[in-house]
């Protein structure tokens, strides 16, 4: 679908940021641009090289959703192609059913072009956790053990991030 991709993609830096963006546009061109005005979506794929409509019809869960919830959760806007050839802008306000029909929709109730998507300030600094193990030792260690260790990992990253 980069074939829907468009060269514009429009900011807007007030009090509640967002970025309107082509559906075909990639998540890592998304987050380029986004950075270059201090910004940053809230919720992003995992992996980047994803289009913003393709990740938005499969409701966009990354290990991001655990912040800000899932990429669907933050879209003020769609703009869609629908079965029957009409293009039709919609959000909370305006076709809400078809709305949170599309997203996360597979392209059942349409087809996305375009997204108005949230961001936030970027973060400044980013902390990544290494944890090394051989694989057969963590096997040996009992559930709870490990789901400790996850836990540690996590908030620690959590704080910081948040710092």
């Amino acid at each position: 679908m980069e074939s829907l991709q468009t060269p514009e993609m429009k900011f807007k830096t007030m009090e509640l940021p967002y970025v309107d963006v082509s559906a075909g546009e990639l998540w890592i061109n998304v987050l380029h641009e986004s950075f270059k005005h201090g910004l940053a979506p809230k919720s992003w794929t995992d992996y980047l090289h994803l289009t913003v409509g393709g990740t938005l019809s499969n409701a966009g869960i990354s290990g991001q959703a655990f912040k800000h919830g899932p990429q669907i959760n933050n879209v003020y806007q769609l703009k869609l192609v629908t079965g029957k050839g009409e293009v039709i802008t919609c959000s909370e306000e305006q076709y809400a059913d078809l709305f949170h029909g599309v997203l996360g929709g597979l392209g059942k109730f349409g087809i996305i072009t375009r997204a108005r998507i949230a961001l936030e300030t970027a973060p400044k600094k980013l902390a990544i956790s290494v944890l090394k193990a051989k694989f057969y030792s963590a096997l040996k260690l009992p559930n709870t053990s490990i789901q400790k260790t996850q836990i540690v990992l996590i908030r620690t990253w959590m704080s910081s991030y948040q710092s």
